[in-house]
């Protein structure tokens, strides 16, 4: 009688899980996966947009900071803002929208969504590709990769400028920070070095090597420095995440040293500030003007709620429309980060 029973329990156990061992629920399904459809390398680039991909030396973009738990909701929401303010800034016009895209895989009709692809391979001439967000592991924390024919600094500064010119108007409801990159590069010495060269050679005369000398008798063993540039005081902002390294003593000293002696330091008014933000493997650098402070240091909520009263409506924060709450404008504090202000 016991052997019966445990055949039939044996059996019951098999019909539920298939008779393979697995269960009824099917294949799981890895995190952000097809669930084992197959897809249109269409749909394979369209998830891959949407956050893929990782940050490249040579790359330039934007650091962005978002309300907490919106990330996805912040990356929709900054997208459509930089592409719109791209077109009429720039008169660069973005890749195709992904709303019919979104039609396509929920129908899941793979034919349907070939022929969506080979109409958007027609398109390709007539889209450039601006913005390509980056998946990270970070809370708050957004990158997006900006092309080569638009400088991030001046793209952000036109966007701040445009928010204090126009009182009332709140077009983002989730993004805080927006932090520029001219150039990234590998988080190593070398690398922060070669960006650094790259980066400061636009906007101060670098130090030159002390091996490279005046080789004439009058001027013997003076280091040759280029003084195209006027002499500028300057400020270095380096911001580290989920990176230990690089010391934050030693980043500020080898990016100083970069710079020429005709430049002096100045911490409480100058008139360049060097960004230099580092994350895990990679570090980026830009410099913005004086009025990076005046601008709330690119940071888009506070430029919204510190906007003098409307001239309309005679309230004192006019930006209603597509206005944020106080506690939606606040980010969580990123584990692992540490914000230097020199």
């Amino acid at each position: 009688m016991t052997i019966w029973n445990t055949m039939a329990d044996t059996n019951k156990r098999k019909e539920r899980t298939g008779g393979d061992g697995q269960d009824g629920r099917g294949t799981k399904r890895s995190k952000g996966g097809s669930g084992g459809k197959w897809q249109t390398p269409h749909q394979r680039a369209k998830e891959a947009s949407r956050g893929s991909g990782k940050i490249e030396p040579g790359d330039a973009g934007i650091w962005a900071t978002c309300a907490r738990n919106q990330e996805g909701k912040a990356t929709e929401e900054l997208i459509a803002m930089l592409e719109e303010c791209a077109e009429r800034f720039y008169g660069i016009v973005s890749g195709p929208g992904e709303q019919d895209d979104e039609q396509d895989e929920s129908i899941g009709d793979i034919e349907r969504s070939i022929q969506k692809e080979i109409a958007s391979m027609d398109k390709k001439h007539q889209h450039t590709k601006l913005i390509a967000p980056v998946r990270l592991d970070l809370q708050c924390v957004l990158f997006f990769k900006i092309q080569p024919s638009i400088d991030p600094v001046d793209f952000v500064y036109r966007i701040c400028k445009e928010i204090v010119s126009t009182p009332g108007i709140r077009r983002m409801r989730y993004i805080n920070r927006l932090t520029p990159m001219t150039l990234m590069g590998k988080a190593t010495e070398k690398g922060l070095e070669e960006i650094g060269k790259t980066v400061l050679g636009q906007h101060f005369n670098l130090r030159v090597d002390p091996e490279q000398v005046v080789e004439d008798e009058g001027n013997r063993g003076r280091i040759i420095e280029s003084q195209s540039i006027p002499a500028q005081s300057y400020a270095i902002r380096p911001t580290t995440r989920n990176h230990n390294t690089l010391k934050r003593d030693s980043v500020i000293k080898q990016v100083a040293d970069l710079i020429s002696d005709a430049h002096k330091v100045d911490l409480t008014t100058p008139e360049k500030v060097i960004i230099v933000e580092i994350y895990q493997t990679v570090c980026g650098m830009s410099v913005v003007g004086s009025d990076w402070e005046a601008l709330k240091r690119f940071n888009l909520a506070e430029l919204y709620t510190s906007q003098p009263p409307s001239k309309v409506t005679g309230t004192s924060n006019g930006a209603k429309p597509q206005s944020v709450t106080a506690d939606e404008a606040v980010a969580a504090p990123s584990v692992g980060t540490r914000n230097v202000e020199l």
